[in-house]
């Protein structure tokens, strides 16, 4: 029979070393930056809500040529709306993409050489009689969005 002595069981520490602790706030600082870095600015605020409306217009070029009506987009300081002539008179243009817009709160428009309000409008060939740049600013952001004489919608300087 072996006699041994007896085995002490030493307690555990409780608790994180110095290394873990660090390895966790590396990867928390990680995803901290992931997150700042994808919350749209202003610049991009500015940008997408150019894009939507240079969309739109060309969209409603679209509906005048297939429909062949003019359509008309009016432009103001608190939004935009889409109508087209039917019986010598301007309807609202049906559809939900063609709703009334109002446009955010941090973004600025100046139309028709800074008047106020603009009417941009298309034949039903889709050219336009009142070419126009409309800028849309928003803080140091500023994107402009053209219609030409031809028609044709475009975004950019």
């Amino acid at each position: 029979m072996r006699i041994s002595a007896p085995t002490v069981k030493r307690p555990r520490p409780n608790g994180f070393t110095l290394v873990e602790l660090m390895v966790v706030l590396a990867i928390l600082a990680l995803a901290a930056a992931a997150v700042v870095l994808t919350i749209p600015g202003e610049e991009q605020h500015v940008r997408s809500e150019a894009d939507r409306l240079a969309a739109r217009l060309a969209a409603a070029r679209d509906i005048a040529v297939i429909e062949g009506r003019s359509v008309a987009v009016d432009l103001a300081p608190s939004g935009y709306g889409f109508a087209r002539r039917i019986d010598g008179a301007w309807e609202p243009l049906p559809g939900r993409a063609f709703e009334r817009r109002s446009w955010p709160s941090d973004v600025r428009v100046a139309a028709g050489g800074g008047q106020g309000v603009a009417r941009i409008l298309f034949d039903r060939v889709g050219t336009s009689p009142t070419p126009q740049a409309v800028m849309l600013s928003g803080g140091d952001a500023r994107e402009v969005v053209h219609v030409s004489a031809a028609g044709e919608v475009s975004r950019g300087e």
